[in-house]
C-alpha cells in the first residue's frame, strides 16, 4: 500500500469493494475505521486492509458475518479453532467446494503442528492459498514459465511445508525486530529464509535463481510494471507485519545480502549452505 490513509472512496477503489459494502461492514461492527475528528469521515489505514482480508477470507470459507465477528476479536487461534474448521470442512465436502476445502485442511494441519498461531499470520497464509490463481495470472510476464511452474504446480504437501516456514519467519521477525544485522539470531534467520527460497526453485545460488526468474520474454520489464506487480500482490496477500517490522526487515535483509553477496551469488557455496 503506497498510501498510509484512505478515504472511504479511495479504500473502495483500492480493494474493489463498493462503498455500500464498506458502510455495511462498519454498521455490523466488523470493519470500523477511525473517524476524522473534524469531519467525521471514515479514514482507513493498513490495519483495516488486514482486517478486510480476514473478513473476506473467512467469508470464502463459508463463515457468516456473525461468526466472523467472533473470530476476529481474538488475537490468535489455537487447537480449539480446529473444531470450528472441521464443521466448515463437513459443509464444504457436501458442497464439493475444493479450494476452500483444501484451505481448511492445510489450516488444520498448521494449527495442529503449531498449537497456536497469530491470527494475522494465519489470515495472510489463508489469503495466499485463496488467491493462488490470481497470483499466477499476474505473475505472467513478470516471472518466467519455469519459475511460475515451481511456485504454482507444487503439491499440497510442499505448500504446507512452505507455509510452516513462512510462519517461522514471521514469528522470528517479530521476536527479533530491533536487533542489529550482526546479531547471530538475525543472521541465522535470514540464512534460513534465503535457503528456503533457493530450495523452492531448486537452485544453489541467487545468480542461478535470477536466471530462472527472468526469461527472455521478461527481460525488459520496467520499474513501473514491477512496482504494479508488487502492489497487486500486496492486495492479494496481506503482510502480518507492522510498518515498523517491515522497515526493519527491509534494512536488515539489504545489509545481510550486501555483506554476503559472494555467498549468495553461489561463488562460495562448497558446503557452506545451511540445511
Amino acid at each position: 500500500m503506497t498510501n498510509d490513509i484512505f478515504s472511504v472512496s479511495e479504500f473502495a477503489e483500492y480493494t474493489g469493494l463498493s462503498i455500500r459494502t464498506l458502510h455495511y461492514y462498519d454498521e455490523k461492527g466488523i470493519l470500523q475505521p477511525k473517524r476524522d475528528k473534524n469531519t467525521g469521515h471514515r479514514k482507513y489505514v493498513k490495519e483495516d486492509m488486514l482486517r478486510l482480508h480476514q473478513i473476506l477470507t473467512l467469508k470464502f470459507l463459508g463463515f457468516t458475518l456473525e461468526e466472523i465477528k467472533e473470530i476476529i476479536i481474538s488475537t490468535s487461534v489455537d487447537l480449539s479453532f480446529i473444531e470450528t474448521l472441521r464443521l466448515q470442512e463437513a459443509k464444504l465436502v457436501e458442497e464439493k467446494i475444493e479450494v476452500s476445502l483444501e484451505m481448511i485442511q492445510r489450516s488444520v494441519q498448521l494449527i495442529e503442528d503449531e498449537k497456536e498461531i497469530d491470527k494475522d499470520m494465519l489470515v495472510s497464509l489463508l489469503a495466499s492459498m485463496q488467491t493462488e490463481k490470481q497470483q499466477k495470472e499476474i505473475s505472467k510476464g513478470i516471472m518466467s514459465d519455469q519459475a511460475i511452474d515451481e511456485l504454482f504446480k507444487a503439491t499440497s504437501s510442499e505448500k504446507l511445508l512452505w507455509e510452516k516456514e513462512m510462519l517461522h519467519f514471521y514469528k522470528e521477525t517479530k521476536r527479533l525486530v530491533g536487533k542489529s544485522s550482526d546479531d547471530s539470531e538475525v543472521m541465522n534467520l535470514f540464512q534460513r529464509f534465503l535457503n528456503f527460497v533457493l530450495d523452492i526453485f531448486k537452485v544453489e545460488g541467487f545468480e542461478e535463481l535470477e536466471s530462472i526468474l527472468k526469461s527472455e520474454k521478461v527481460q525488459d520489464v520496467s520499474d513501473e510494471e514491477l512496482n504494479r506487480f508488487i502492489l497487486e500482490m500486496e492486495k492479494l496477500v496481506p503482510t502480518p507485519l507492522t510498518k515498523e517490522e517491515e522497515q526493519w526487515l527491509d534494512e536488515m535483509m539489504t545489509t545481510y545480502m550486501t555483506e554476503n553477496s559472494d555467498f549468495w551469488k553461489g561463488e562460495a557455496w562448497n558446503g557452506k549452505r545451511s540445511t
